[in-house]
């Protein structure tokens, strides 16, 4: 059964409430590739990319995700283990929240009120459930003579993510 490696990153512009999140989908075997044999011109054409409006910085990072599963569940979806690398802590320790959030049905503990991300995470817990994918966390903006491949990956897809949002906000 082959694996996947599913990169995301989004960048937003807080004053628009805009954003861009991207995507980028590799087999697991690329991750074995020297950091050295990653090139950007080879990623440049797996990079997927989508603007959002109307958002919040956890509420991109989370739509990001869902929209990069879809985008992978169209052609991948009985491809095998799934793995999802993000810098986002609110997207990595989403899994390890689900059962308080479930246990108090997505009500906020001071209002009462449901969660602003609510219907977000009950999404992503669907994919989870179907795919049994797993998180991992990438350190975001390490210095690129210490990068390992999927630093490398993350890197690329993070410098792309804000260059189209610059693109998009001029």
């Amino acid at each position: 059964m082959k694996s996947m490696a599913l990169f995301t990153d989004s960048s937003l512009n807080p004053k628009n409430k805009a954003g861009v999140g991207a995507c980028l989908i590799v087999s697991g075997s690329f991750l074995d590739r020297p950091p050295s044999d990653v090139k950007a011109s080879e990623l440049a054409g797996l990079l997927k990319v989508k603007r959002f409006e109307e958002t919040s910085s956890a509420a991109l990072e989370i739509r990001t995700v869902l929209w990069a599963i879809e985008e992978y569940k169209k052609i991948f979806a009985r491809m095998g283990k799934l793995q999802v690398y993000s810098d986002s802590k609110c997207v990595t320790d989403l899994i390890k929240r689900r059962p308080g959030l479930e246990a108090k049905s997505f009500l906020s503990g001071s209002t009462n009120g449901l969660l602003n991300n609510a219907a977000l995470y009950r999404k992503f817990f669907e994919f989870h459930d179907e795919l049994a994918f797993e998180v991992i966390k990438v350190k975001g903006h390490s210095p690129s003579s210490s990068r390992d491949t999927i630093e490398r990956i993350f890197s690329f897809v993070d410098k792309e993510t804000r260059k189209e949002l610059r693109l998009w906000m001029v």
